[in-house]
């Protein structure tokens, strides 16, 4: 059976850069940023301590200088736009880093070589962990010094062809031919470099090569293929990707192999039952009797028993406490809040402290600053205190997604002592459920997120770039056992407003038809659009998941439960999940998917479109409607429409335009 070692690849690939948004002249560091629309432009970074008031920028017609002397070292800085309302990072970056927040800091290091300041910058295309494919076929050749050969099995194959980083990820430009016995072989013509790949069979399922050299993760939770290509001594080579590789011993965090971290069905009402013991659990003494540790796909569920009812010890002094770190921590502590060290550094602590939660009955939640303190969050969390204590966490307020692991500790603390359970903390790993076989794409025109045509932006700074926040540019759903996953990709994300889902701007309506029967018209009252055939699901998702994660059938019953979802900033994607089990699919299933501009104070959270545009409202509404015009900025339409026609097919004072739905399955 085969086996694959994953190495954590450190990746020294470095160019010097010269680029016209950041580059050396003498022994300062010129940055360039263009943003027309900013009345003032900071920078900020490591570099000055993130202050925004210390670097100001000096404006040249459309774009933004300043200039600094810095010693060699590596960077991160971003823009601080008009005081702090938005902070942009640069487009033009050498390379990024994740700023915490769930947006990316532009990273560079600045060397000397030969006597002169250097920028490099990391390769951009595999910086990160790959994994070598140490026991494979050998599948690839080349043929005439010139052309490369991949040989693919798969003998139930009618037709296959193969989509890379080298053909745009093309499903049809690149067909495979049949060698035999079940043998496909794609010939490829390339220049040196690294390529990225998969194999498409029968027009429809994205298939990863079991006999690739090396694999990066796809981003849809699957596996690309990756291979590089080269000259030694004027004969072309293929192979792994030729990169300087140090064998990094990741640290080692408990994961238990009996007692397992389970996914469980559970109330927070203070009560255990049998079925939410069944999970990992870790016994303590004295009064902390033990601890039982769970998930599910949206958070951690952590209970803990006391050698006595936990209401017995209200009004004592007595906390009961979880701490965690995140992939995405900010700042690190090493202490819990009475100073005992933990065995790992965290960056988040939820606590419940007796003594105060009768009066106060919830749960306090803090943010690691860096010196081992802790400041309060607003952010709330579920918390109950009766026969036990327990939590509720949301993996969205510490920055955790779909399929990543991170480790908790529990901590009861009796008088000012601490008892640390598991000593050395538990390691969770979320469900990762954003994966699956491709069975749908749907490809958008860019740039149309104005309606019918003629829809305009609004005019506050948190709009900007003023295009593409709203604009889908490509949809692809993806099913696994347990879920159908619709990864719905924008122009552009932003989130001036720190929504705890990382996008402020993107308002997303999906409607299913699934069986006979259902509604023509929206669910609430604010598209301003009707349906051609009925639906029998709504979904609807925003940045905050109080008003935004909201999951109903066509008679009106509403199940949040029943979605999860999440955004990847960097990419622009946000990944919307759908369980199974909340489905009745009789005659396949066919979707309206709908962008609009979130408004928190908007009628169903849609932002208004007005004849003008304002501060805070979009243009270009035609008064003729008599207010029969759609509010929805962008959609999804099947072969043979536009958007435009669609939209604009609504009756002035008599009806709304009327949707036609896309097949998904």
């Amino acid at each position: 059976m085969a086996w694959m070692k994953r190495l954590s690849i450190l990746l020294l690939l470095v160019s010097v850069l010269s680029l016209a948004a950041l580059k050396v002249e003498g022994n300062k560091v010129i940055f360039t940023f263009t943003y027309p629309q900013a009345s003032t432009v900071h920078l900020a970074g490591t570099f000055n301590n993130w202050s925004t008031t210390a670097n100001p920028m000096k404006r040249e017609g459309d774009t933004w200088i300043t200039e600094l002397e810095l010693k060699p070292g590596t960077y991160q800085y971003k823009f601080v736009i008009d005081g702090g309302k938005v902070w942009k990072e640069d487009p033009d970056a050498p390379g990024y880093t994740d700023d915490g927040f769930g947006g990316k800091n532009g990273v560079f290091t600045l060397a000397s070589k030969d006597g002169k300041l250097v920028i490099l910058a990391p390769a951009p295309d595999i910086a990160g962990k790959i994994e070598l494919n140490e026991q494979r076929e050998e599948n690839f050749s080349i043929e005439d010094n010139t052309y490369v050969v991949i040989r693919f099995y798969k003998p139930s194959a009618k037709y296959v062809f193969i989509a890379g980083s080298f053909n745009n990820w093309s499903s049809t430009d690149t067909e495979c031919y049949s060698a035999g016995d079940g043998w496909w072989e794609a010939v490829l013509e390339l220049t040196p470099g690294v390529y990225q790949y998969k194999f498409v069979v029968d027009g429809k399922d994205w298939t990863t090569d079991p006999n690739a050299p090396a694999y990066v993760d796809d981003g849809f939770g699957g596996k690309n293929g990756v291979f590089e290509v080269w000259k030694e001594n004027g004969v072309l080579k293929v192979g792994a990707p030729r990169v300087q590789m140090q064998v990094e011993e990741e640290k080692k965090v408990e994961m238990p192999k009996e007692n397992v971290v389970k996914s469980v069905e559970y109330s927070i009402d203070g009560k255990l039952t049998e079925t939410e013991k069944k999970t990992a659990y870790f016994e303590g003494t004295g009064v902390f009797k033990v601890a039982y540790i769970a998930r599910t796909s949206s958070a951690l569920y952590v209970a803990v028993e006391l050698d006595k009812p936990a209401k017995d010890y209200l009004n004592q002094d007595l906390l009961v406490e979880v701490y965690t770190d995140s992939p995405r921590m900010s700042a690190v502590n090493t202490r819990t809040f009475n100073g005992t060290e933990l065995d790992k550094k965290v960056g988040f602590r939820f606590s419940i402290n007796m003594k105060t939660y009768a009066a106060r009955k919830r749960g306090s939640f803090f943010a690691a600053m860096g010196d081992n303190t802790w400041v309060l969050q607003a952010n709330p969390f579920k918390t109950a205190v009766d026969e036990v204590v327990e939590f509720e966490i949301p993996y969205d307020v510490i920055g955790v997604k779909s399929g990543e692991t991170f480790n908790a500790f529990v901590v009861v603390s009796v008088a000012g002592k601490d008892q640390v359970v598991p000593a050395q903390g538990v390691a969770v790993k979320t469900p990762s459920m954003i994966s699956g076989n491709v069975i749908a794409k749907f490809v958008d025109k860019v740039g149309d997120d104005y309606g019918f045509g003629t829809y305009t932006y609004p005019k506050d700074p948190a709009f900007a770039p003023y295009k593409g926040l709203w604009d889908i540019t490509e949809v692809t759903v993806l099913e696994n056992e347990e879920a159908y996953v619709f990864a719905i990709k924008f122009a552009e994300m932003t989130n001036p407003w720190a929504s705890p889902k990382g996008f402020s701007h993107q308002l997303i309506n999906i409607y299913l038809d699934t069986k006979p029967g259902g509604r023509t018209n929206t669910y609430k009252e604010g598209a301003r659009v009707q349906f051609k055939e009925p639906w029998d699901y709504f979904i609807k998702i925003a940045g905050w998941p109080d008003y935004g994660q909201v999951f109903a059938t066509a008679d009106g019953k509403e199940m949040p439960e029943a979605i999860n979802y999440e955004a990847d900033p960097a990419d622009k994607v946000i990944y919307v999940v759908i369980f199974k089990k909340y489905l009745q699919v009789e005659s396949g299933i066919k979707a309206y998917i709908l962008s609009m501009s979130q408004d928190g104070f908007g009628t169903d959270h849609i932002r208004a479109v007005t004849a003008n545009a304002s501060q805070w409202t979009l243009g270009g509404y035609p008064a003729d409607s008599k207010d029969y015009a759609p509010w929805v900025l962008d959609i999804i339409v099947p072969e043979g429409y536009t958007q435009e026609q669609v939209l604009k097919s609504y009756i002035p004072g008599q009806a709304y335009a009327t949707l036609v739905p896309v097949v998904v399955k």
